[in-house]
């Protein structure tokens, strides 16, 4: 349930970010609203809704609390890799926390939508410290010589004796489900 006056100023804020990541389409506020708008990217659709908390530093638990209700209506948005459910959180000093709803959680994203990383790069005390940046006209090594930063896995061997799968079906009861059943494969 909502409290007090809708608050214009954060969403005149958050259309303001919103409009630097691509096209803009905002809803009518009403009962039943699950998005206050959708930004339209190439290749991209992102479904947000904004949401006003007292204070920014939270965990993600007391957010699934705090935000249940909108995350649950967000979640009845297909999920997709073109389609991006998100819930912006402000303070009342507008600033924003940005999240996007993966179906059993929340990840945290960036202003321009891209995930944050997992780990601070604040260094840590004690730890080893970062390698020191290559020199301008220094050799590349092998692993710097223009390969991609991740490459794909090699194809898994074939297997020595490779099983076949034969469903068998119980007859009688249409609503149960085959079950599969392991055989070898003659050779």
């Amino acid at each position: 349930m909502t409290r007090g006056r809708r608050p214009e100023r954060t969403l005149k804020r958050a259309l303001e970010i919103a409009g630097k990541r691509g096209m803009v389409q905002q809803y009518q506020h009403g009962p039943g609203m699950i998005c206050n708008c959708t930004i339209y990217l190439p290749g991209c659709v992102a479904q947000v809704r904004i949401k006003r908390v007292r204070h920014l530093r939270c965990s993600m638990q007391w957010l699934e609390r705090e935000a249940a209700e909108e995350l649950a209506g967000l979640r009845l948005i297909a999920s997709s890799g073109e389609i991006s459910r998100e819930l912006w959180i402000c303070a009342p000093n507008s600033t924003f926390r940005f999240f996007r709803i993966c179906d059993t959680s929340l990840a945290e994203l960036d202003r321009d939508g891209r995930p944050l990383p997992a780990k601070s790069p604040a260094p840590v005390p004690g730890a080893a410290p970062a390698p020191a940046p290559a020199r301008a006209g220094a050799r590349k090594g092998p692993a710097d010589a223009g390969q991609p930063p991740c490459r794909p896995a090699k194809e898994p061997a074939p297997a020595k004796n490779p099983v076949k799968t034969v469903v068998q079906d119980t007859p009688g009861n249409p609503d149960q489900a085959p079950v599969p059943k392991r055989t070898e494969a003659a050779e």
